[in-house]
């Protein structure tokens, strides 16, 4: 579930979600105002997909949790 496969697609992966929800990242915004742009999103879906995009990211050391903001770690 984490990576595309043969009979997963690339949006229905973790992989897919993270890139969605980077996509939304490019400045600090809080958890929830997050959620707002993106519960809309078919990749996305659900709330635990979300958390689980998030989970990812944050794990890779791509994006930071500080203040109460999620941002983007700079490259």
């Amino acid at each position: 579930m984490i990576l595309p496969t043969k009979h997963i697609k690339l949006s229905k992966s973790l992989l897919g979600v993270s890139a969605e929800l980077l996509k939304y990242l490019n400045e600090g915004q809080t958890v929830t105002s997050l959620w707002g742009n993106v519960s809309h999103l078919p990749e996305v879906r659900t709330f635990e997909r979300f958390t689980l995009g998030l989970d990812f990211l944050y794990s890779l050391g791509v994006v930071e949790f500080e203040n109460g903001l999620l941002r983007r770690v700079p490259k």
